[in-house]
């Protein structure tokens, strides 16, 4: 009833794509399999999924996300081979519309988007489901074991669950989840940077950005609260280390322009989106950017670790080599960071004090634009793989 009484306010703030929300899909000459990736990062994990589907079999393929910039995402990402639509309202009515219309040999849902009534019809029709790149933060899990009877029901609609790590598994099988669905398959989103990374033209966004070959400090995905820490740190830098600048790229983009009337009184700065010459400071105010700009950086900060957020994707800037630096919150991505942390490749941080003396340490040795942490890159690297054991996972259950 609750999304009844809300349709209204709906239908106004998912206005795009409105009928597909709401089941009214065209029909499909032939039944694909369809994968679900709620936003940006959610279609970055089934990239390479998708890319592997493709290239194992003759699989028209219904990609849906809930977000516009999901959407773009994939478009950009995926072009044309792939059916993209907007993912149903998990409404009773809406659900059975949809899958009368979509009718897929097999869904495969993202991460850790779960909706219950899709998942109960499809398991009702026969239809195998399947989870995966599939993640349990710890924060997550605690909630789940309060009202384990229904996670246990909701995930038994699951063919497979495919847990990103062993830590992950652990936690669907405290919740009571059979050991017989749950399988560590590894991250997919380390095929998608992987993937992505060879597609990135280095050495043309230097010569957009920076043909200066200054050095290059950025701050990816902040959070209220970091972004004063970062621009401290930067503002003592520049009065001691010439030639040095910031790409501050906010978490969430609406916030850019608040952050730039911020960053102006620090130093010279500009939006990305209007390429001004002479800057000392960029504000990144574009969506989907980020990881390419890691290319070009000769040290990066993660945001939503100095703030309890969890701390947001360590793995894209180690995969280019570029040494690190986070704050005490990345629970997220502990493993991970703890991993990199051994390596010499990141660095904690608590203040803007600190941030600035790793900035200082890094602007004051080698040359800009150099791989510093090849052993980063090289880690990196090794956990690939993930997309294409998923994919011959979903493949052989498809095939009985």
């Amino acid at each position: 009833m609750a999304y009844v009484a809300s349709f209204p306010y709906l239908a106004f703030r998912y206005r795009e794509g409105l009928k597909e929300r709401l089941g009214y899909y065209e029909k499909l000459k032939e039944s694909p399999l369809w994968v679900h990736a709620v936003s940006v990062g959610e279609v970055q994990a089934a990239f390479p999924m998708v890319k592997a589907i493709q290239g194992g079999g003759n699989h028209e393929v219904l990609l849906s996300t809930i977000t516009s910039t999901g959407r773009c995402m994939a478009r950009k990402l995926l072009g044309d081979s792939v059916r993209l639509v907007y993912y149903p309202w998990d409404v009773p009515w809406i659900v059975k519309r949809t899958l009368d219309r979509v009718n897929p040999k097999a869904y495969v849902t993202v991460e850790t988007e779960l909706w219950p009534n899709l998942l109960y019809e499809l398991k009702k029709r026969g239809i195998p489901a399947f989870l995966a790149n599939a993640r349990f933060s710890e924060r997550s899990f605690r909630k789940a074991r309060r009202h384990r009877e229904f996670w246990c029901s909701l995930l038994d609609c699951f063919e497979k669950i495919m847990a990103r790590s062993e830590e992950d598994m652990t936690r669907f099988l405290e919740i009571g989840v059979s050991s017989e669905k749950v399988v560590v398959t590894g991250d997919c989103k380390i095929d998608a940077l992987l993937a992505r990374r060879s597609m990135v033209d280095v050495e043309g966004l230097r010569r957009s950005l920076n043909p200066e070959g200054k050095r290059v400090l950025l701050a990816g995905s902040t959070h209220e609260g970091e972004d004063s820490v970062v621009l401290e740190a930067f503002s003592r830098l520049k009065d001691k280390v010439r030639d040095v600048r910031l790409i501050l790229a906010p978490r969430h983009p609406h916030r850019a322009q608040k952050l730039w009337e911020e960053a102006k009184k620090v130093g010279r700065a500009v939006l990305l989106s209007k390429k001004e010459p002479d800057w000392e400071i960029m504000v990144v105010d574009q969506v989907g950017v980020l990881f390419d700009l890691y290319g070009i950086a000769d040290a990066a900060f993660i945001g939503g670790s100095l703030v309890p957020k969890g701390g947001q994707n360590i793995l894209e800037p180690a995969s280019w080599g570029v040494p690190i630096q986070h704050g005490p919150f990345m629970d997220d991505f502990g493993k991970v960071s703890r991993e990199l942390i051994k390596l010499g490749c990141a660095k904690v941080v608590k203040t803007a004090a600190e941030l600035y003396y790793e900035w200082e340490a890094v602007s004051n040795e080698g040359a800009a634009g150099e791989i510093r942490c090849p052993q980063g890159k090289s880690y990196v690297e090794g956990l690939g793989g993930a997309a294409l054991r998923n994919w011959e996972i979903i493949n052989k259950s498809m095939q009985g």
